[in-house]
């Protein structure tokens, strides 16, 4: 693909058109640069703990070299797919805030990456980076040092927000720069790329400071058993909330949850959560009675192997939940885990446990931008023409009739893999669709999404697997009854004796004209599928092995 050296490009390949995976390219003056390249997890199609990324193969095969690597915050979706794609992208640049980069580093040593080099950028510093100007700015977000991106090109200025809201007290990290927003609106914003996630919302996200108000007014009612708080890790104004709150009530707190334990050291080296001194580890608990104590737990999307699943599961063998606790899920539900979390919420009520969550007590707060902050946020920037990312199609959409009728001149709705021209005015225009997709973390292989194992696992998990094996002479001469193994299929005795009489047969039948034995297994194939389907309507996967002696 031939790019014209003054040609200003946008280009989505994650996150617009889904929630999660976000990677953004943008190309100006024979430059490119990226920002954000994360991860979304799997589905009911897929494991829900394997980790999904954007395809990269637009890059490769266009021989494009990136000037950087531009982070905008420490969220999975934003940052997950870094240390997994790093042997393709270790010659690119990586640019991020100082938390970020601690967070970052830790995933590289957890991945046996042992060298690599992070650059820091200072909040309202411009730096050159190939063709662009790029410049960071303060926002908030539901995490340390979430920042926007300025980029200016020759006669361009794009302001890319990253995930945001407006939280008048932050309690953790910086407020947002409403003085630096308003400045950039009036030097004129050509394209804002903007946050979607919340887009539904009619109200303010919320504060901080109101979720610590309702946990003090938890903790006050709260005399007897122990409080368990699930939250997402990388919250760490909502750690700091739990930390507090649980001190003012003279309470320890117990971590639980490797993702938590990281988290808490990367807050720690950048100078957050360092006045907490009631912090326990498991040996402590015996010395401390169970209303004392606070146990802050991951696994609050309903993860079978996460912390708060252990503890329902009573796999953890120093600490036991009682009909006297309760249990806070200070999150919210990312859609496609409503299941996983109401099975988890279930066995915990099965217990005898009180439930707290963000529909009965004020104990979470979004991080995304309600319809109120965006309104707000167009005022300050007033764009020339928008492009909403971090969302479903209902999410772009309703984001662009949104940003119309708050008189956004131009709204682009734009999915992953559409190569969008940037003009002046109402030129901007989508001119091409190039090649984007997923890519699968499976053990320690990263498969496309459209490899044939995700097929094959599919008919595994609907229809299930059996394994034939066939013992021939050179004469297609059965020596042998066929041996059959099955552990995901149940099949009576009656028919599987019934199946080796059918294989035997049409062996007999088709043998004699099939040119070798890959033609033969593909024939049998397909005729013990249709044996299973109108015997137990299964259609199984079928492996077959032919023997010659």
């Amino acid at each position: 693909m031939i790019f014209s050296e003054d040609d200003f490009f946008f280009l989505p390949l994650g996150g617009s058109g889904e929630i999660g995976m976000n990677c953004y390219l943008y190309h100006f003056n024979n430059s490119w640069v990226m920002i954000d390249l994360g991860v979304t997890f799997g589905d009911s199609l897929i494991s829900p703990n394997e980790l999904i990324m954007p395809k990269l193969d637009f890059i490769f095969e266009n021989n494009i070299k990136l000037d950087a690597l531009i982070l905008t915050h420490a969220h999975e979706d934003h940052i997950g797919a870094v240390p997994y794609l790093f042997d393709k992208i270790k010659d690119i640049p990586i640019y991020t805030t100082s938390f970020t980069a601690s967070v970052l580093k830790r995933k590289f040593q957890s991945n046996n990456i042992n060298e690599f080099k992070i650059n820091l950028l200072d909040y309202n510093k411009k730096k050159k980076i190939g063709g662009f100007e790029i410049e960071i700015l303060a926002l908030t977000h539901s995490i340390p040092e979430p920042n926007g991106v300025i980029l200016k090109t020759g006669e361009y200025k794009v302001f890319h927000t990253g995930d945001w809201k407006i939280d008048p007290n932050p309690l953790v990290g910086k407020p947002i720069d409403e003085e630096k927003l308003r400045l950039l609106g009036d030097q004129g914003v050509d394209l804002m790329v903007c946050d979607s996630t919340n887009v539904f919302n009619e109200n303010p996200s919320g504060s901080e400071k109101e979720v610590r108000e309702a946990f003090k007014q938890i903790f006050s009612e709260k005399k007897v058993g122990t409080i368990v708080v699930t939250c997402f890790a990388s919250n760490v104004a909502r750690l700091e909330t739990i930390l507090k709150v649980s001190e003012e009530f003279n309470k320890v707190c117990l971590f639980l949850g490797r993702s938590i334990h990281k988290i808490y050291e990367s807050a720690t080296e950048n100078d957050y959560l360092i006045n907490q001194k009631n912090i326990i580890n498991e040996k402590d608990l015996k010395s401390v009675s169970n209303e004392d104590v606070v146990l802050i737990c991951t696994g609050s999307q309903g993860e079978p192997n996460a912390a708060l699943s252990n503890l329902v599961n009573d796999n953890n063998k120093n600490i036991k939940l009682s009909k006297n606790d309760l249990v806070i899920f200070s999150s919210r539900e990312i859609p496609g885990n409503e299941k996983k979390i109401n099975k988890l919420k279930e066995k915990i009520l099965k217990i005898g446990c009180e439930i707290y969550d963000q529909n009965t007590r004020m104990v979470h707060v979004s991080g995304h931008p309600s319809k109120k902050e965006l309104k707000k946020m167009y005022k300050w920037i007033n764009p020339n023409t928008i492009i909403p990312v971090h969302g479903e199609y209902r999410h772009l959409n309703e984001h662009k009739k949104f940003a119309r009728s708050c008189g956004i001149k131009n709204q682009i709705l734009v999915q992953n893999g559409d190569l969008v021209l940037i003009k002046k005015d109402d030129q901007s225009k989508i001119i091409k669709k190039v090649n984007f997709g997923r890519n699968i973390l499976k053990g320690k292989q990263i498969l496309p999404l459209n490899h044939q194992i995700f097929e094959n696992l599919k008919i595994l998990n609907s229809d299930g697997e059996i394994f034939i094996n066939i013992i021939m002479n050179l004469d297609d001469e059965i020596i042998h009854e066929p041996v059959i193994f099955t552990s995901t299929i149940s099949i009576d005795i009656e028919d599987l004796e019934d199946l080796k009489e059918f294989i035997i047969t049409e062996i007999n039948s088709i043998s004699q004209n099939c040119i070798d034995d890959n033609i033969l297994k593909n024939d049998l194939k397909k005729k013990v599928k249709s044996f299973f389907k109108k015997r137990i309507g299964l259609k199984p996967f079928t492996n077959f092995e032919i023997v010659r002696l």
